[in-house]
């Protein structure tokens, strides 16, 4: 079949030679305004496939290019840009990939999301490109289990290693006439996008969601924040059994020392043993603070200083 790709990133670069290696006529690809990373261009570049970028996908002229190419499938994966009517109606077939459960977990960063809700199981799901974000009819879904332990980058690297292998099955099935999309079931969820300032964690929360928030934005993602004094903390590794004690203390506090392992902050239900953290930038290193000492910002201290500023500001 003739094939345009629209993608970005190491999940698109890794289907490109598999789906050419399947037997598949990749006639262009259309790469993002802005992309990741250049392996997807050098990737088609080696397989002698022409490359678009198009500022927008929708006007007119880029409709007509791609529908001059005769496309039997559009492909997009971890393209960023809404696909509308018109470019749509270019091929029989559009499909875009996406990690997520569909109907559950419509959006974007769904594999963050997913591991700091605590799932067992993350879905990866080629479906038909619709009107709508992340809601046309499913070809094909795969579930891979997430374990306790698992952080943003091994899930990362499962989703990666999967997405070649499901988007081969799905277009040997269009090829086949064996595809038989399923639209999707009731109940779907949708996550907005993360931002800078996701990342702080609130210490009063349960010890399961802040250990689930910082296995899930670690590497590559930006690593979760606290504050110790006036100095930022990233957070990257950090360890949770849910049969540590349950008990009332002040959240974000020292309460414990695993030498040469970290230490053990409290929660708003148990604790945490942070392991690896970075402050101020610095190199990684264990975390090894004294007992007693507490994370995040206190907002007392913080109201304290406000007043005494907005004091030394009025005695101007």
């Amino acid at each position: 079949m003739r094939v345009i790709l629209f993608g970005d990133g190491p999940w698109a670069t890794r289907c490109l030679a598999p789906i050419y290696d399947a037997g598949h006529e990749v006639v262009a690809v259309v790469l993002r305004t802005r992309p990741s990373e250049m392996g997807l261009a050098a990737a088609a570049q080696s397989l002698g496939v022409p490359t678009l970028q198009p500022t927008h996908v929708n006007t007119a002229e880029c409709v007509a290019t791609i529908a001059g190419l005769r496309p039997d499938v559009n492909l997009s994966i971890a393209y960023d840009q809404i696909f509308g009517s018109a470019i749509r109606a270019t091929a029989p077939w559009f499909l875009n990939v996406h990690a997520g459960k569909l109907p559950a977990y419509r959006g974007r960063n769904i594999i963050n999301w997913a591991i700091i809700n605590g799932e067992t199981e993350l879905g990866v799901t080629v479906h038909l490109v619709d009107h709508g974000i992340d809601t046309g009819d499913i070809l094909l879904q795969r579930i891979l289990p997430i374990a306790w332990t698992d952080t943003y980058g091994d899930v990362l690297d499962h989703v990666v290693r999967e997405i070649p292998t499901l988007v081969v099955n799905g277009l040997e099935l269009i090829a086949s006439g064996e595809a038989q999309p399923r639209p999707q079931g009731p109940g779907g969820t949708y996550f907005g996008g993360r931002r800078e300032g996701d990342e702080w964690i609130d210490w009063s929360r349960s010890s399961a969601d802040v250990y689930n928030k910082i296995r899930g934005i670690t590497h590559p993602g930006p690593g979760a924040r606290t504050m110790l004094g006036d100095r930022q903390v990233t957070i990257w590794r950090a360890a949770y059994d849910p049969r540590w004690p349950l008990y009332r203390a002040t959240p974000g506090e020292v309460v414990g020392r695993s030498p040469g392992a970290g230490v053990i902050v409290k929660t708003g239900d148990s604790t945490v043993l942070l392991q690896d953290v970075q402050v101020d930038g610095g190199p990684p290193a264990i975390a090894s603070w004294p007992i007693g000492v507490r994370l995040g910002v206190d907002p007392g201290a913080m109201l304290s200083m406000l007043l005494a500023r907005a004091d030394r500001l009025q005695a101007r």
